[in-house]
């Protein structure tokens, strides 16, 4: 049998399609009738629906108050309503907020979330909040300058040398806070939690800043707000230990007398410094004053500044400011003796000058020295020489002083000063007339 293809006509295909069409359309109608009817209202749960703060136009803000340390959080939501109204609502249809209208004066508050409906027609209502309500504090913000001061524990020197000088840049900061937390800050330290052996300057920068309290505690640093600098740096200068011998000199000694047979004693022979020239000696000796033999006495004794003859830029680390110079003469004695002048000596007398010592003697001259070899001086042991070397050709009477030592005993001197009267005349004045011929 032979089959037949049946052709449908336009007018046929165009009345299916509006078949179609007007079936969604009484779905609709009967959804529609069948949420007014029997499912009238629903309840939903939005969850992580956003919470605005603001301070605008508050009570809060007259009072120049401000939120301390809050967060952005969210909440979930249970609302009712029209299932037709709210079947669709998602996060961005509701709209939550801070209630501020209880805050009027520093302190922390429970203040409670408000959430409505983002569409003004829709008649929702809102069943629950979760979390309904978020504890802020609010407080009188202030700003106060502090020096930074730098704190890095584990940073050293390496061995011989020390840290000197840690400065910080910038050396202060402006920070923000309740008036009240800014009272508490007593020390702004900049952290440097490298660690490092160093032999040579060296800067490290940081953006670590903690505060603390006059007993040392540490505060909580989101409760201030640094308005300026972001970052620190530290640098360290590094200084060289070494030691110092100390020593003085004389001068005014007689000739072949050893300096070093004086007892003198310092009441501190050696210190330590530090110095910024990194290859300088370990040990070096400095001089703290040059003592004349004729001002020594049985009691001398003197203070020595200490300071004041170290190096540029050497630091002393001892605490020892000055020292005491004494002697030690236990085993020493004196010995009087009588100087006649024919015992005087001249020396360097000026060419065409004649020279006449006008003191007949020098009495008291003191001899002093170790006791074995004072017990044993005699006259005979000591020279009385007057030098002319400074003398520029003057004539006239005039006073001189006058070198009392011993000859070979380089530990015994002269404890004063001696000086006699001396008359210089030219050679040609003294010279006799010859009697003329008759």
């Amino acid at each position: 049998m032979e089959k037949v293809k049946l052709k449908r006509t336009p007018k046929k295909r165009s009345a299916d399609f509006g078949l179609r069409i007007l079936a969604l359309i009484i779905a609709v109608i009967v959804w529609l009738i069948l949420s007014i009817t029997e499912y009238p209202t629903i309840n939903k749960t939005i969850t992580k629906v956003p919470v605005t703060f603001s301070l605008d136009g508050t009570a809060a803000e007259e009072r120049g108050l401000q939120a301390l340390g809050y967060q952005d959080i969210t909440v979930d939501v249970e609302i009712k309503g029209m299932n037709y109204e709210i079947g669709s609502y998602s996060a961005n249809d509701l709209v939550a907020s801070v209630n501020l209208d209880s805050v009027t004066k520093e302190g922390t508050y429970p203040l409670d979330i408000d959430v409505r409906s983002a569409h003004s027609a829709d008649r929702v209502t809102i069943v629950s909040v979760s979390p309904d309500t978020v504890e802020v504090s609010f407080v009188h913000i202030s700003s106060g300058v502090f020096t930074v001061t730098p704190s890095a524990p584990n940073i050293s020197a390496e061995q011989g040398k020390t840290l000197r000088d840690i400065t910080v840049s910038p050396s202060e900061i402006s920070i923000e806070g309740s008036d009240s937390e800014l009272k508490k800050i007593s020390r702004v330290d900049a952290v440097i939690d490298a660690t490092g052996v160093l032999s040579e300057e060296t800067t490290y920068t940081t953006d670590k800043i903690v505060f603390f309290d006059a007993d040392g505690n540490q505060l909580d640093s989101s409760k201030y707000k640094i308005l300026d600098a972001k970052s620190f740096d530290v640098a360290f200068d590094v200084y060289k230990k070494k030691t110092v011998d100390l020593t003085v000199e004389f001068t005014d000694l007689p000739p072949g007398f050893r300096a070093s047979s004086l007892p003198y004693v310092l009441s501190e022979s050696q210190i330590n410094v530090i110095t910024p020239v990194l290859d300088d000696l370990d040990v070096q000796t400095v001089s703290l004053a040059t003592i004349s033999a004729n001002d020594i006495t049985e009691d001398y004794s003197v203070e020595l500044d200490v300071n004041s003859r170290l190096a540029a830029g050497e630091i002393n680390q001892s605490g020892i400011d000055t020292v005491t110079l004494t002697f030690d003469f236990s085993d020493y004695a004196a010995k009087m003796f009588t100087v006649p002048a024919s015992a005087i000596q001249i020396q360097n007398v000026p060419e065409g000058k004649k020279v006449t010592v006008e003191t007949k003697q020098l009495s008291s001259i003191m001899m002093f020295g170790p006791v074995s070899i004072i017990n044993d001086l005699s006259l005979s042991d000591i020279a009385a020489v007057i030098d002319l070397s400074d003398n520029t050709a003057a004539s006239g009477s005039m006073s001189h002083e006058v070198m009392i030592y011993s000859p070979g005993n380089d530990s015994v001197w002269c404890l004063r000063e001696q000086s006699v009267q001396i008359e210089i005349s030219d050679k040609q004045e003294e010279t006799s007339s010859v009697p003329e011929e008759e």
